[in-house]
């Protein structure tokens, strides 16, 4: 019998080409989308909101620093009742006119009486400012009183019309009406002329002349006729009785007459 030769060894399995060819497509494949291909979106984080801001607290410690005090001035010389000189507080030195009044000047009606009133409110005097301003300030005296309402309710000054005050305007008309200082005679509320002159007292007629009497007619003592008792002796008066050494004389002695008898009493010469 022959002996049957050993079959050859059966070849190793191998893959179809096909199937080779479709997975080396997939791997391509699978390579190009893991290269090209679009990462997968990350879900979006949503922002943060801002921090609310702090509110700023107050402190309830109050500041250490304080305003300064407002200004004050004293009053140097009075012009007139509406101009004066200051000197501040703060080292200013300035000549100021005061708001909402108009005062009488110079030789006008009412000026001295009215530059005495206020050299004797502001002189020396301690005052605020409680308006400033280019054209003129307002004075407030050191008891709060403001200077241009006591002006006007004193009669020493007049309305300012540009001031446009209904407060210093009703005060004017009632000044008016009282005829209280420059509002009252001879000036009757015109301060922009000089004190009219008093009116001339009417005239009063010359008394008639006196006829003057004629001086009486010097007398001359007449020469009595010494009585028939005493026809010898006559005396002229008691001076030449008494240098005769017969005073006194009694009625019925030589010499003796009533001429020299003043009293009547029967003696003369005594």
């Amino acid at each position: 019998m022959h002996s049957t030769p050993a079959s050859a060894a059966r070849p190793g399995r191998r893959f179809p080409k096909w199937l080779m060819a479709t997975l080396g497509v997939f791997v391509v494949l699978f390579v190009l989308g893991a290269i090209f291909g679009k990462a997968p979106e990350t879900p979006t984080q949503p922002l943060a909101a801002p921090p609310a801001p702090v509110p700023a607290t107050t402190s309830a410690t109050p500041s250490s620093t304080t305003p300064p005090p407002p200004a004050t001035f004293t009053v140097g010389k009075v012009t007139d009742g509406a101009t004066v000189e200051l000197a501040g507080s703060d080292g200013t030195h300035r000549t100021v006119h005061v708001l909402g009044v108009t005062v009488p000047t110079g030789n006008n009606c009412y000026a001295a009486e009215t530059l005495s009133w206020a050299t004797a409110k502001l002189a020396g005097a301690t005052v605020q400012l409680t308006t400033d301003t280019t054209t003129g300030v307002a004075l407030a005296l050191a008891d709060g009183t403001d200077y241009a309402t006591a002006a006007i309710s004193g009669g020493f000054a007049k309305y300012a019309a540009d001031a446009v005050s209904t407060s210093l305007q009703s005060l004017q008309n009632t000044a008016s009406q009282t005829a209280v200082g420059l509002w009252a005679a001879p000036c009757n509320g015109n301060i922009d002329a000089p004190t009219p002159a008093p009116p001339a007292p009417p005239a009063v007629p010359a008394p008639a002349p006196v006829a003057e009497k004629p001086a009486p007619a010097p007398t001359t003592e007449k020469q009595v006729p010494a009585p028939d008792n005493s026809s010898s002796v006559y005396y002229k008066n008691c001076t030449a009785a008494k240098a005769a050494g017969a005073a006194p004389l009694y009625v019925g002695e030589p010499g003796y007459r009533k001429a020299l008898d003043r009293d009547g009493d029967g003696v003369a010469c005594e």
